[in-house]
């Protein structure tokens, strides 16, 4: 019993250290273990100098083995009751989404937004947005708050009973800590009715492509004869005379004994 306890012992401190090390969830909800893993464990930083890092050009983010994770947030936005003006109920919703703030050494430099992608069942890299001080804003969330991202705004707060205080204003012109109910919200822009995925429009299309496509070529085959007849009229007959005429008698003809 004394051997199990002295191994456990390492173990115990190995899983401390680990712990000591990964960033913490910086507001309510859940961060799962996969999320953590790519995000503490390079993957974050591979995927960030894959997609946004230095071109040949020179142009993006040098992101190299200084870059440095902060702190990981899960994400809230508002509901769609709250959007419509529905004061009642809870004003705000999970996403399938996690904010951590990014830095190369102690300069912050953007927000990554990781994802959990339905398909693969895997933390994804989202997307990326070069702003250092929204960085150091999302870096210091408070633990009890929700960080509620506002698409429509630009804008990012962390709300707690019900009161929104602005990490990010963006175009909210929020400034200070307001109530929620206050709030005037706008819900981000619909897609048009135009662009709307309809399973039947592809279908549809072809038809009538195939169908003008018919009406061409029936048309071209009536005119080809017409055409064919006035680029080659009928030849004219050798002699200027209708058959059974008789052709005048040559001055040079002998004359008749």
């Amino acid at each position: 019993m004394r051997s199990a306890a002295r191994a456990f012992v390492p173990l115990a401190l190995a899983a401390l250290t680990m712990l000591a090390a990964a960033p913490a969830a910086a507001s309510v909800g859940s961060v799962p273990a996969d999320v953590r893993e790519y995000v503490t464990q390079g993957g974050l930083a591979a995927s960030l100098d894959d997609v946004y890092g230095t071109a040949a050009d020179g142009s993006g983010i040098p992101f190299d083995e200084t870059t440095t994770p902060g702190p990981i947030s899960r994400i809230f936005t508002w509901t769609d009751a709250r959007l419509a003006g529905e004061l009642e109920g809870d004003p705000t919703r999970m996403l399938n989404e996690w904010a951590v703030p990014v830095s190369l050494g102690e300069e912050p430099v953007g927000v990554a937004i990781v994802w959990i992608n339905p398909e693969g069942d895997a933390p994804e890299l989202a997307e990326f947005t070069a702003d250092a001080a929204a960085a150091a804003a999302l870096a210091a969330v408070p633990d009890d708050a929700r960080l509620v991202h506002d698409r429509a705004a630009e804008a990012w707060f962390a709300v707690v009973a019900e009161v929104a205080t602005p990490l990010v204003t963006g175009r909210s012109g929020v400034t200070a800590p307001t109530e929620v109910a206050r709030l005037a919200l706008v819900a981000p822009e619909a897609v048009p009715e135009a662009a709307a995925a309809d399973p039947n429009a592809g279908l549809g299309f072809a038809i009538a492509t195939v169908v003008v496509l018919l009406a061409i070529i029936v048309v071209a085959l009536a005119l080809l004869p017409r055409v064919r007849a006035a680029r080659h009229p009928t030849e004219a007959p050798a002699s200027l005379h209708g058959a059974g005429e008789v052709s005048p008698p040559s001055e040079f003809a002998p004359p008749e004994v």
